[in-house]
């Protein structure tokens, strides 16, 4: 099946858009680290990532919606995707997150993941931690499917807390017994659960976000003495490969932040956090391929707009668009066969997730 891109949308994130980059500064700074050895990885123009979350073709006035809301956001019509030589972090700038009228213009659909390995890789975590009354914190919980897992048998519902925007998942969550709050991590609301949680969690929704000294001041200040924030973002080398190879691209104001173990250890050495372990997923070939499918097919329909494959994208839902784009992406599977082959001699870099502990120093 032809996927659509995952876009996080603002019910998923820490909520607010705060912005820290300086728009239209020509000096610019790793907002991980502060170095000021950058390199310029590309450009980007508003035009451009308005075609990539709303093709012309297909929906004209979400187009015309976005590229506004982008060249509002962005200052102007362009943004740099940097790369910090000293940490890797790889960043938009400006440096400035989507906002609420973005991700509603995208026309994300809220759809939650059941599962991931960060989810399996976090419970492992804890059960060897083994703090059965640990209070817990998810930021950005959907539909409450990580929590799944480690309830009851490690954490007992009455002991979670939960932020999620999203009106349709907050009903969800409170029936399972959480306490399900509406409000960014970096709200004021929050300050009277300071020192409250043994365990934090982000999955992918760190990279949506800037404001990072303030995002990672609060998650050290409402961890307990010893306590864990774990984190999932996406693999840049993943991301990486997908831009080498025609897949799609790692697309601001969408995704901003692109991540190493250095970036989250010189942003938490700031603020009271230690990055106490760091692995990247294991390659799935499954889950590799399906998307490689996918996203290069999505991907050939982005730089061919007039094209026959963006036509066809460009037609209702329905089962016969599904088909048609299934037997289109099949034709151009061997053309993939190089770019498969050079994933396969570096297996061990590409999964699609890196994880990371953090502990309250």
């Amino acid at each position: 099946m032809i996927e659509t891109i995952d876009r996080l949308p603002p019910e998923q994130l820490t909520g607010q858009h705060t912005q820290t980059a300086k728009l239209g500064s020509d000096q610019p700074e790793c907002p991980a680290c502060k170095s000021r050895s950058l390199s310029t990885l590309r450009t980007v123009s508003a035009r451009e990532a308005a075609q990539f979350f709303a093709p012309e073709r297909a929906n004209a006035e979400s187009h015309k919606r976005i590229f506004a809301c982008v060249t509002s956001l962005w200052g102007g019509d362009t943004c740099r995707i940097m790369g910090c030589a000293d940490c890797g972090f790889g960043f938009a700038w400006p440096y400035v997150a989507g906002n609420a009228e973005f991700y509603n213009h995208t026309g994300s659909d809220g759809v939650y993941p059941r599962d991931k390995w960060e989810f399996a890789r976090t419970a492992a975590e804890l059960r060897k931690l083994n703090k059965r009354d640990a209070k817990v914190l998810e930021v950005g919980a959907g539909n409450g499917y990580f929590l799944d897992q480690i309830c009851p048998s490690l954490v007992r519902p009455d002991d979670v807390t939960v932020l999620e925007y999203n009106d349709k998942s907050i009903p969800i969550l409170k029936a399972r017994g959480y306490r399900a709050l509406s409000v960014d991590l970096r709200d004021t609301a929050l300050d009277p659960d300071s020192g409250a949680f043994d365990f934090i969690f982000l999955f992918q929704v760190v990279e949506h976000l800037d404001g990072l000294d303030a995002l990672f001041g609060r998650i050290s200040s409402l961890l307990r003495s010893g306590g864990s924030a774990f984190c999932a973002v996406p693999n840049s080398a993943r991301v990486r490969y997908q831009e080498a190879n025609r897949s799609v691209p790692d697309q601001p104001p969408n995704h901003i932040g692109r991540w190493t173990p250095q970036a989250f250890d010189a942003v938490c050495r700031r603020n009271g956090l230690v990055v106490r372990a760091a692995e990247l997923e294991p390659l799935s070939w499954r889950e590799f391929l399906a998307h490689d499918i996918s996203y290069s097919h999505i991907q050939r329909a982005q730089l061919n707009p007039d094209g026959f494959i963006a036509r066809v994208r460009s037609l209702p839902r329905g089962r016969m668009r599904r088909l048609a784009e299934a037997a289109l992406a099949a034709l151009f599977i061997p053309t993939r066969l190089p770019a498969w082959y050079d994933v396969y001699r570096n297996r061990q870099n590409l999964g699609g997730s890196l994880w990371v502990r953090l502990d309250r120093a």
